[in-house]
Order: C-alpha cells, then structure tokens, then sequence
C-alpha cells in the first residue's frame, strides 16, 4: 500500500463530485414523491464518514505495482455509467424517480456506482484502508438511497 497524491484518485474524486454538484446548484429532481421512508441517523452519519473517507484516500491511494489494470479499467468504466445514468435523468426532465430507477441489473445505479469504484480503486491500489471506507460509505449511502426511493 502506497500513499501520495493520486492524479488517477483525484480525478475519480473529481469525477464523482462533479454531477453531484451540478444536482444541487442547477439539477434539482422534480416529481418528488410526497413520503418517503424516514433513515435513522446511523444511516446518514455512515454515509458522511465513508463520504469523507472514501473521498480522502482515493486522493492518496497509488497502485504500487501496476499503472493500468482490470480494477482501474473497470472503475474508470463504472464512472462512464455513472454519467451516463446522471444525462438519463437530465434528459428525462429531472424527474426524481430517475435518481433511484433500475437499470439493467442494479436497483439503485446512481448509489451503487460509486461504491464499485471505490471498491475496485481500493483493490487497485491494495488500500485496505479506502476498502473499509468504501464499506462504511456503502451500507450509509445505500440505505439513505433506498429510504429515499418510491
């Protein structure tokens, strides 16, 4: 395990912060639904920690054996869907139910994406560390995502 500033890390950070951002100062959802399911704050205080872990060490985390390799392609490829699905909603006139809709075998793609990546980042770079971020921000983000479902 190596630890300095990650250019690969950093743009992946950047990556999955940038639409993020956008939804909130220009993509507001439409069409929210009414109810929704109440998370406990276990939920959202894991999701915020993992954020800031995940988010952190994905700037530091290096690969110290190989540059390019299945788990950096894959990332790479699961941020390409991630913005995919983010023009999906975008181009269905923001409507919410297209932040949580399925797409082909996952339930929730716009939550579950960005824990593929930190995984598959933390197995790249042999970073245990980022992998136990990952699954703290996993079971937070996760549930507060399916709380916040139809």
């Amino acid at each position: 395990m190596s630890f300095s500033l990650s250019p690969i890390g950093f743009v992946l950070a950047i990556g999955l912060l940038l639409p993020n951002i956008l939804f909130i100062i220009f993509f507001s959802p439409k069409n929210i639904p009414s109810k929704t399911r109440s998370t406990p704050f276990i939920f959202i205080f894991l999701e915020r920690i993992g954020q800031i872990g995940c988010l952190f060490l994905l700037s530091i985390t290096t690969n110290p054996v190989k540059f390019i390799d299945v788990w950096l392609i894959l990332s790479f490829l699961c941020l390409l869907l991630y913005y995919l699905l983010w023009i999906r909603y975008v181009r269905n006139d923001r409507d919410y139910r297209f932040l949580t809709k399925s797409f082909l075998f996952m339930p929730i793609p716009l939550a579950l994406l960005p824990c593929c990546i930190f995984f598959a980042i933390a197995i790249w770079g042999h970073s245990i560390w980022l992998g136990i971020a990952a699954i703290i921000f996993a079971i937070g983000h996760l549930k507060v995502s399916l709380d916040s479902g139809e």
